[in-house]
């Protein structure tokens, strides 16, 4: 059995489930429960009701709760399907949801004292953004966002000899059974909870998987996978679940054994030393406000030799954790022939390849379209390599294998593709939701950069916003968009929306995938290389669990270049399943993101202040993000074009997982290529039927009303020295010290949520490594954003197949604007001097530090000694151009949230 603990990252997170009890009646938690669980700083395994109890406990404010409904409500302007969510066309195998009208139940029970808790609260927003059905919708931050639940056993879903209905086992029986060779029996489970254990799970993946397009590869989601393992994931049934599904679980077999009733597990990452979190209150100053307890102290950082306790850990194994590097995944050969530099379980990108000479079978797996160390001239070589050298060998036939691909960039699909298929042009074509808030953005940034020059740093820092259009192409024409109104005033609408014309990249515009991507195109086809194989001899694999970037790369493979594709599991019934079950959208878009080109499009005209609603609110979000562009297909009617999210495509063969292949890839690789090559019994019964598959009977979502009786008003929270009931108590907010100079963690305070760490910074137009404060992080917590979280060589708990949860901590990116012109040089001298700055009334100390700029526009970072952080940005001329506010402490404070340094769009 594989224990729970402590592992490298959450998978994408769940939702209650349909049975479970209602938090509004668990029984009052002991006065201590939130301290047992917060005083493990390494992190830890619990019961999942110790730590439901506790989150029960937290208390709820209504006048935070509606504050952060209104900034989600007006970020979700931007969420490309409001429409065809709310009345979904034909073949979407999904109910629709209204998301603006939820947001406005939830609003109204806000009003009328429905939630109790904070709890309660969270969990109906998230099973509302929930039901849009789309990985690029996400919500993380507020008490849910340390915790996960899980079971106690994985399972996995399997035929046994790919012609019959799957049945679920526990994987150790199938580790077991594969390794007698079928001499140990296998008993697959018949019941959970007393129910049928088909209906049990497909209740559970309806309700608790995330982001998915149709059951199938909700269904998938459940189960244990070597390509998710890999990575250092959890499938979401053994310990992915955000939300409490129970307090126990009882597994009956076919056999007829039924086992004890087990614990469902939740573990909890810690952000580090939180200080004495010991009620309910102080989880919410904490985790909802990331404000500290008043009576924090600072601890010392530990050192990167510590391990973690025996009291951190529910192990009852003694046996020291083995480096992630040794640890073996099974599901794939012991050597890749072709691999990314720096292959391990804790890298950004998995990218390799493997040769079996046997079957004439040249295999690329690719994880996901990021690379690793954030180099994708090295990913694309990898690649070329791959080819080249397969080709040498004499390998017939190509089987590129992406299952669990939850996407990445975008462009580095594209120049992939075109590896591939050198003489195809791909459309990618793609279209946003067309409203005010998007027109004032561009219809300020794009003349904005239209009017500057070439050569002006501006031009190129703003060439790939995403409200800059002129730099690209109309997909009908293929000429560029010479205006905003060019681009925004389309005949294409759905229901009450409209939209704008369909876009796509200049491939001939090397500078923007540059300054995008980092990718270097000058040279793409100075060698004029062949093509390297027929479509006819390529296919792709997937779980159906392919997203984002992943479902860019399968449409051009599949509906441009002819490949066929194979897609593996899904629900135990027969017929089609879709490839690309995840996310098609074409743009993720991170709130943070959306209030930097608020501010840039008010710094550049005041005029748009009117035209933007205010962005304050106070709740502790790590990420909210919505769809910014929705992939269209190239051809497509423009006056009513489908999104792809919402049509159904079927894959060419359907295949289940067997005892020989749902572990052991390299059969399951050779399986699939005989489906379509040779034996095409082998595909699943009427999957190769390629008429859309009905969509399910089920009602649209809508948000759950509060009846009136069922719950109490939730008392407002008074100021009070008492931190044990008041959620304002004597707290200081933790946010102003991110990338605050130091020589020690002690002068970051933060509540143990950063460290000084040495991290890249731009200074005087050079980027040097200097210590900054930075946040602490960890693949399980990241603060910092897909792909910042940098080890830092401490280790957590250990989870078998998984490795060591590793802690790090945010560092810099690739810093592209880096510059000091104009002298900006001399604002900079290492330590806070006195300065006064053409009569305008600053902090009598103040350093500072250059961040980003934009010819006209330099952010940077101002501290008043040893106090909170300031902000201010200057022009060209190195005066101090703008500040605009005074805050509480006499400090004057510039508009502009912190800047977002990392300027690559389209990211997952």
């Amino acid at each position: 059995m594989r224990n729970l603990l402590f592992l490298l990252s959450l998978t994408p997170v769940l939702v209650l489930v349909a049975s479970a009890p209602s938090s509004t009646s668990a029984a009052p938690p002991s006065s201590t429960v939130c301290g047992d669980i917060t005083k493990r700083t390494a992190g830890g395994v619990f019961p999942a009701k110790t730590v439901y109890d506790c989150l029960a406990s937290v208390p709820f404010n209504a006048a935070v709760g509606s504050r952060l409904l209104k900034y989600v409500n007006d970020t979700l302007q931007f969420h490309s399907t409001l429409a065809y969510l709310a009345s979904p066309p034909p073949g979407y195998q999904q109910p629709g949801v209204d998301l603006v009208a939820g947001l406005s139940q939830l609003q109204r029970n806000i009003d009328h004292g429905g939630y109790v808790n904070e709890y309660d609260f969270e969990v109906a927003l998230h099973r509302l953004l929930r039901a849009g059905h789309d990985d690029h919708l996400r919500l993380a931050g507020g008490i849910l966002s340390n915790f996960a639940f899980g079971s106690p056993r994985a399972i996995a879903s399997v035929s046994l000899d790919g012609k019959e209905l799957p049945k679920v086992y526990f994987t150790e029986d199938l580790f077991a059974y594969e390794a007698s060779d079928g001499s140990s029996g296998l008993s697959a489970i018949s019941t959970i909870n007393g129910r049928d254990a088909i209906e049990y799970l497909t209740e559970f993946a309806a309700v608790h998987a995330v982001g998915k397009l149709e059951p199938h590869a909700e269904w998938n989601m459940l189960m244990q996978s070597g390509a998710l393992d890999i990575q250092g994931f959890f499938e979401v049934f053994y310990s992915g679940a955000t939300f409490y599904p129970g307090e126990s679980i009882t597994f009956g077999l076919e056999n007829g054994t039924v086992l004890k009733p087990e614990d469902w597990d939740a573990v909890y990452y810690s952000p580090g030393n939180t200080g004495p979190l010991e009620t309910g209150g102080d989880f919410y100053n904490f985790f909802v406000l990331n404000h500290l307890p008043a009576s924090y102290t600072e601890m010392p950082e530990p050192s990167s030799s510590s391990t973690p306790s025996a009291g951190d850990s529910t192990s009852s194994s003694a046996a020291p954790a083995p480096s992630p590097t040794e640890l073996p995944n099974t599901a794939y050969p012991r050597t890749p022939d072709v691999m990314q530099p720096g292959l391990s379980i804790n890298d950004q990108g998995l990218l390799r390849g493997y040769f079996l000479n046997e079957s004439s079978l040249a295999v690329l797996t690719i994880p996901q379209f990021v690379p690793h160390g954030r180099k994708p001239n090295s990913f694309i070589a990898t690649v070329r390599q791959f080819l080249q050298r397969s080709r040498r060998a004499g390998l017939r036939k190509v089987v590129i294998d992406l299952q669990q691909n939850s996407g990445g960039q975008p462009l580095l699909a594209l120049e992939i593709f075109r590896l591939f298929f050198p003489f195809i042009d791909p459309s990618a074509a793609s279209r946003r939701r067309a409203h005010p808030m998007a027109d004032a953005l561009g219809s300020t940034l794009t003349p904005y950069w239209q009017n500057l020059t070439t050569n002006s740093s501006a031009y190129s820092a703003l060439l790939t916003n995403e409200w800059v259009v002129a730099s690209r192409l109309n997909a009908d024409t293929d000429q560029n968009f010479t205006s905003w109104d060019d681009y925004f005033y389309s005949p294409a609408s759905y229901g009450r929306d409209h939209f704008t014309h369909s876009e796509r990249y200049d491939p001939s515009n090397h500078l923007f995938t540059l300054e995008a991507a980092d990718i270097t195109t000058d040279n793409r086809n100075s060698s004029h290389p062949a093509q390297p194989y027929e479509a006819e001899d390529i296919i792709i694999l997937t779980d159906g669990l392919c997203s984002s970037a992943c479902a860019l790369f399968m449409e051009m493979m599949h509906h441009e270049a002819g490949v066929q594709t194979v897609v593996v599991g899904g629900r135990p019934n027969p017929g089609p399943m879709q490839a690309s079950g995840g996310t098609r959208g074409a743009a993720i878009y991170e709130a943070k993101r959306l209030d930097r080109d608020i501010s840039i499009a008010q710094y550049i005209d005041r005029s748009t202040r009117a035209r933007f609603p205010d962005r304050q609110y106070d709740f502790f979000t790590t990420k909210l993000t919505v769809n910014l562009r929705d992939q269209i297909r190239f051809g497509d009617d423009e006056a009513s074009p489908v999104p792809l999210q919402f049509q159904y495509e079927a894959a060419n063969c359907r295949i289940f997982y067997t005892p020989r292949t749902w572990y052991n890839y390299t059969n399951l690789w050779t399986y699939a290529s005989d489906a379509i090559w040779s034996d095409p019994s082998l595909c699943v019964a009427t999957s190769t039927d390629h008429h859309p598959h009905p969509p399910p009977h089920r009602p649209p979502y809508t948000v759950e009303t509060i009846k009136p009786g069922t719950s109490t008003p939730a008392d407002d929270q008074p100021q009070s020295n008492d931190p044990s009931n008041d959620i304002f108590a004597g707290t200081y907010p933790v946010g102003n010290y991110d990338l605050r100079p130091c020589n020690y963690t002690s002068d970051c305070g933060g509540g143990g949520r950063y460290s000084c760490r040495e991290v890249n910074v731009c200074q005087n137009g050079i980027v040097k490594p200097l210590k900054r404060c930075t946040q602490y992080c960890s693949s399980g917590y990241d603060p910092c954003g897909s792909g910042k979280c940098k080890s830092s060589g401490l280790s957590g708990l250990f989870r078998p197949s998984k490795g060591s949860y590793d802690i790090g901590y945010c560092h810099t990116p690739v810093w592209r604007w880096c510059s000091g012109k104009n002298g900006h040089k001399e604002l900079y001298h290492g330590q806070f001097h006195e300065v006064e700055k053409s009569g305008l009334k600053l902090a009598k100390n103040y350093g500072f530090d250059a961040c980003d700029h934009y010819d006209e526009i330099l952010y940077c970072y101002t501290l008043d000694g040893r106090k909170s952080g300031v902000r201010f940005f200057a022009n060209g001329n190195k005066e101090v151009d703008t500040v605009e506010d005074e805050n509480e402490n006499g400090e004057y404070v510039e508009g502009f949230d912190p800047p977002d340094y990392n300027e690559r769009d389209d990211f997952d």
